[in-house]
């Protein structure tokens, strides 16, 4: 049977590239428990399930046409747990899993890696994403690529850059590079409540990235005196994520 043709509304660029699957297998299998994002044709999966000695495995996929696909893999051990739903609404208990990996489809990613970095405990993930969005999530205060998705994962976890994966790597070729992303959890991350604080606090604050950082907190959450004071040389695209974190600690009371 035919596959079916990549929707471009689902942002769906198949992955055909083997070497690919290779690295993303040698990660997984360290894990036993593991979620895949958006397996589409099964490049990443077959792969896993060929290599790795995993006890669960979750494939969670929107496009109802790839299920039947999917689902042949039930053939396999372990039998995968074929997923029909949004991975932005995932009904699953990420704390039941160990780690999550997937060709992660563009026109979701932001708000992906936002609801992962904020869970209450984020979990190790390996994603292959758009070039210039992986460099973000690596992008060091100042530098024209930081920016709010930039502060939170950064306060979840340490970033590492893999290598870049050209257009024809995927089928239909996009017009841009991607580039895999590996993400381990921080040993000692903020809070779950105090990183969704930051999440609203950035989300403010980065809505005027260069004006000075003083002047936009003072706007958006009150804050005046001694801590504006700290923020008076400083434009907001050069605060650090520890420094968001202060000025969320310094707002808005206890533990929500």
């Amino acid at each position: 049977m035919e596959a079916p043709r990549p929707r471009r509304s689902l942002g769906q660029n198949f992955l055909r590239a083997r070497w690919v699957s290779r690295l993303f297998a040698d990660w997984a299998c360290r894990y036993r428990r593991l979620l895949e994002i958006g397996p589409g044709l099964g490049a990443l999966t077959r792969e896993v399930l060929a290599r790795c000695p995993l006890s669960e495995l979750y494939l969670v996929e929107l496009d109802n046409r790839l299920l039947a696909g999917l689902l042949t893999y039930r053939l396999l051990a372990p039998m995968p747990e074929v997923v029909h739903a949004d991975a932005l609404s995932l009904p699953l208990r990420l704390e039941a899993l160990e780690a999550v990996y997937g060709s992660i489809p563009y026109n979701i990613t932001g708000p992906l890696l936002a609801a992962l970095s904020l869970t209450d405990r984020p979990l190790p993930a390996m994603l292959l994403l758009q070039r210039e969005v992986a460099q973000r999530l690596a992008a060091r205060p100042g530098s024209k690529s930081y920016g709010r998705i930039s502060v939170l994962v950064q306060l979840a976890y340490s970033v590492r850059l893999g290598p870049v994966v050209p257009p024809s790597a995927f089928q239909p070729r996009p017009r841009v590079y991607s580039q895999i992303v590996y993400l381990e959890p921080q040993e000692e991350a903020p809070p779950a409540w105090l990183r969704r604080r930051v999440e609203e606090l950035t989300r403010c604050m980065f809505s005027q990235r260069n004006r000075l950082a003083y002047k936009v907190a003072a706007r958006c959450v009150g804050l005046q005196g001694v801590a504006a004071e700290e923020l008076r040389l400083r434009r907001v695209y050069e605060l650090s994520p520890s420094d968001f974190l202060r000025l969320a600690e310094n707002t808005g009371g206890d533990e929500k």
